[in-house]
């Protein structure tokens, strides 16, 4: 091959030398020439024919035609169409701009919806002459982490749109299936780590005297507003930079997008995998702590249960190193130990 030939078409047509080289061998293997020929014609903007071949004979030499390489005309449209993408400083800036943005009007809004449940049980304190509630804590971080949760949705899925339709170069291969899983699990991550910080850096828990006197837990009105807004702000900011980070820009040549492909798979798996692990075994761990809270009796039984269980899986496992356990397989497996602890606590139940 030719190596001048393929640097002068790449840099008369802006297309990349590998993918001329490409796009040259694929023709010469179609059209049963050489490769040099074919590079040479696309040079002075004519193509080789192929020419039919007759038993025993040697091939006829092929004929020349006017035609402009295909291959390289597609790929040269593809490119003018989809601008380079810009520096990564440049999409960082503009993406927390908008993220921010949004961060003030999501944050608000959940401002108003939190402030709204907390009326109910709205005191005014006698010493500072401020507004607290009487509140229920888990259903404060629930309530922000599903208005988070939705708001980092419709951030994800319009972040990417906004850009890539106003500016240059901000465009990105995400689908909106894949926004809407990366806005669920940030929000999910975002939400209830604002709920637990503001109800832990604010909130009051006041015992009751007596054993029998409930439990009081208090928190400041304006103080839980304003923290859910600057929390909010902060949160969707790194949710719009996160969806622009992770995605893998337009405009890349065939190379560069599979480099980037490849990155950005170990990138979210280093993600998925651990969060997926402590997400699924803190369920796993809060249901079996209840049972064992319940039914206390039995709390021996089910830990010989769950014991032998893991340890048969995980023999299982080990004697056969080649075996493949898929995702499947594991969750089958935790599903059979959930159904397991399920019916003995219900024995345990009826019998108790």
């Amino acid at each position: 091959m030719d190596e001048k030939l393929v640097e002068e078409i790449s840099s008369s047509t802006g297309v990349p030398q590998e993918l001329v080289s490409r796009s040259a061998q694929a023709r010469a293997e179609a059209n049963g020439v050489d490769i040099n020929n074919i590079l040479s014609s696309w040079s002075s903007g004519e193509v080789v024919a192929p020419s039919p071949q007759v038993d025993n004979q040697e091939p006829v030499v092929a004929e020349t035609v006017e035609e402009e390489p295909v291959v390289a005309e597609t790929v040269v449209a593809t490119m003018e169409e989809v601008a380079p993408p810009v520096t990564l400083f440049t999409k960082i800036i503009k993406t927390l701009q908008y993220g921010s943005l949004f961060g003030v009007v999501a944050g608000f809004i959940q401002a108003f919806i939190i402030s709204s449940n907390l009326y109910d049980g709205l005191v005014l304190e006698s010493e500072t002459l401020k507004l607290i509630a009487n509140y229920e804590q888990s259903r404060y971080i629930l309530n922000l982490a599903l208005s988070t949760t939705f708001f980092a949705i419709v951030n994800a899925l319009n972040i990417k749109k906004i850009l890539d339709t106003n500016f240059e170069g901000f465009g990105i291969h995400t689908s909106d299936r894949e926004s809407v899983f990366l806005g669920l699990g940030l929000g999910l991550i975002f939400g209830s780590s604002t709920g637990f910080l503001i109800t832990s850096s604010i909130g009051q828990v006041i015992e009751g005297i007596l054993p029998e006197d409930p439990t009081t837990y208090l928190i400041p009105v304006f103080g839980s507003f304003w923290r859910v807004v600057l929390f909010g702000i902060f949160s969707q900011s790194l949710i719009a930079l996160t969806t622009m980070i992770l995605g893998v820009p337009k405009g890349l040549d065939v190379y560069e997008q599979e480099q980037a492909d490849i990155v950005r798979k170990r990138i979210t798996g280093s993600i998925v995998v651990p969060l997926g692990a402590i997400i699924s075994g803190g369920i796993v761990s809060v249901f079996i702590s209840q049972v064992f809270i319940n039914f206390h009796d039995y709390a021996v039984l089910f830990a010989l249960i769950i014991s032998a269980t893991i340890l048969l899986f995980a023999s299982i496992m080990s004697s056969a190193p080649k075996i493949k356990i898929t995702r499947n397989e594991v969750l089958i497996a935790g599903a059979g130990i959930l159904t397991l602890i399920v019916i003995i606590a219900s024995v345990a139940a009826s019998q108790h």
